[in-house]
């Protein structure tokens, strides 16, 4: 069933060795192993890479969302003392300009 003998013509004979073919065959196997190892260690590189910076993205937004709530409640209690200093400054007693809470 050779495309070469359908056509009618002669039937092509190969010259290289088994042995030839066995060391080419197992040189490209090696190779193909090789290329693969190197892309799977690769690819778990790029994995872990990415894992590190979610990790440390998570963290930095965690820790700015703290910073973000700290920066509020500072700037809530520089507001009260300013209404203290501007209540004093008209007057008042410092008890009656002082926030409940």
């Amino acid at each position: 069933m050779d495309a070469a003998r359908q056509e009618g013509g002669p039937a092509k004979q190969y010259s290289t060795s088994h042995r030839i073919q066995a060391w080419f065959l197992g040189r490209s196997r090696d190779r193909w192993k090789r290329k693969y190892k190197n892309l799977k260690s690769e690819a778990k590189r790029l994995q872990n890479r990415v894992n590190d910076v979610t990790k440390s993205r998570a963290k930095w937004r965690e820790e700015a969302e703290q910073w973000r709530q700290r920066v509020e409640e500072l700037e809530a209690e520089h507001a009260a003392l300013q209404q203290q200093i501007a209540a004093e400054k008209k007057g008042e007693p410092a008890s009656a300009a002082r926030p409940r809470g």
